[in-house]
């Protein structure tokens, strides 16, 4: 008689459960806090600035220090790292709780707060997605991508809505606490996980390797100049794989050109449509429900032969997307149609956007060589977010002066013009790169 596997003696399984608890924990108590501190400051000093600052501390470590991120998660053990992160983050709670608990609620201990989970988000994120093929098969990534994406997601939805009902029944130094005991929560998960040591080899080699102008005792004991060596190999490394170079251009004005989402839609929705902010509310909210969806669908669908094929795919869906926002703003709809037209249209965003980001996670984890994964994923989060806020500035200079739907158009048009040529890009990118393994290969063999 065969006896069945148990669920958990398959690793796979395993650790795709316990990572997908840990990211979710993580990601609801990082965006719950955000929430309700920027509640709280709001209240505290009635200023609008103050409130943005609140922003400015949430994205500006995960900008400036992602590519550091991306250097500790090849150069020390990750798994280390994610437990690190998520317990830097329940000290630093704690010793919020002491001080609102001693002083009362004042802005530094919260400003210093928000910037310390920013950081610990930032190393911990990079951390996560360096580390997925050593917690799953080659075959699983699909999978362990898209429940990464999915724990994302459900966490960005839930964070605003418990954020805002514990907002209302609790002090803020019980939150602190309930918020520490979930990043606790987070921690054991990442103490259970199991890695796979197959990528330890490389990562030691190449923690160990001497670089140009860095001695041999530099190498063993880090120092600064070690670091901005270690990052310069991961620059150099995108530049001189044409694939990759071409994936990160895609990305980098694809987030340009998709900012018009956060910046001309809500003033199109509000001043151009008179909808209410409640209506703004939950035309905003399919989109998250649509990423949540395209996820958990993806978790099942078979994995994708070619990833970059998907990646090109989804984006010329995009672009033609952004192009149907522009609809309810030309034609003469109704309120009420307007308001289910943009409902369906995010949900469809959301899609898109899962179905663009999943596959260039795939890839990038089949084809990045293990040792330099962490430092790869810093580049494109960074690349990814340093160009957000020129967006959000040119926009909002451009948006009480330019019509909304012109706005809108042109940003779809911008996007499928970054597709056709990324496509090509892509495409030259590919044939150079099996040329130079064809020579790597004639060198070997001669």
């Amino acid at each position: 008689m065969v006896k069945p596997i148990s669920f958990w003696a398959i690793p796979g399984n395993r650790n795709m459960l316990l990572f997908f608890t840990a990211k979710l924990a993580s990601i609801l108590c990082s965006g719950m806090f955000t929430f309700v501190v920027g509640l709280y400051i709001l209240k505290l000093t009635g200023s609008g600035s103050s409130f943005a600052v609140t922003m400015v501390c949430g994205m500006l470590p995960r900008i400036v220090l992602a590519p550091f991120a991306g250097v500790m998660a090849d150069r020390m053990n990750r798994r280390r790292l994610l437990i690190y992160s998520d317990l830097a983050a329940v000290a630093g709670l704690l010793l919020a709780y002491l001080a609102v608990s001693l002083n009362g609620v004042t802005l530094t201990p919260v400003y210093v707060t928000l910037v310390l989970l920013s950081v610990c988000s930032t190393f911990y994120g990079i951390a996560v997605s360096a580390s997925l093929l050593q917690l799953v098969e080659p075959g699983s990534l699909q999978r362990a991508s898209s429940l990464n994406q999915t724990a994302g997601s459900i966490g960005n939805l839930l964070a605003p809505v418990l954020g805002g009902m514990l907002y209302a029944i609790v002090p803020l130094k019980l939150f602190l606490l309930l918020n520490a005991a979930g990043f606790a929560v987070s921690t054991l998960m990442s103490i259970g996980l199991k890695f796979n040591p197959a990528a330890n080899p490389a990562d030691i080699a190449e923690r160990n390797k001497p670089r140009p102008g860095i001695s041999a005792a530099q190498t063993r004991h880090p120092v600064f100049a070690e670091f901005r060596g270690s990052l310069a190999g991961g620059i150099s490394y995108v530049y001189q794989n044409p694939v990759i170079r071409s994936v990160l251009v895609i990305v980098f004005w694809v987030n340009f050109f998709v900012v018009a989402l956060n910046v001309v839609l809500p003033y199109a929705v509000v001043q151009n449509l008179s909808l209410s902010s409640g209506q703004y509310g939950t035309i905003n909210a399919m989109l998250a429900a649509g990423m949540l969806v395209m996820s958990m669908l993806l978790t099942v669908r078979r994995q994708s032969s070619s990833p970059t094929g998907s990646l090109i795919r989804g984006l010329f869906m995009l672009g033609l997307l952004f192009l149907g926002l522009a609809v309810p703003l030309i034609l003469d709809l109704s309120r009420t149609g307007a308001f289910i037209y943009l409902m369906s249209m995010l949900f469809m965003v959301g899609c898109t956007v899962m179905n663009i980001n999943i596959p260039v996670q795939v890839y990038l984890q089949q084809s990045v060589e293990p040792a330099y994964l962490g430092r790869v994923f810093a580049v494109v989060e960074t690349a990814s977010g340093a160009i957000a806020p020129a967006g959000m500035i040119l926009y909002g200079a451009l948006v009480d002066r330019v019509p909304s739907y012109l706005l809108l158009a042109a940003s779809g048009m911008s996007i499928l013009l970054v597709t056709v040529l990324g496509s090509r890009n892509l495409k030259q990118g590919s044939r150079k790169e099996a040329q130079q393994k064809l020579e790597a290969g004639m060198r070997l063999h001669s």
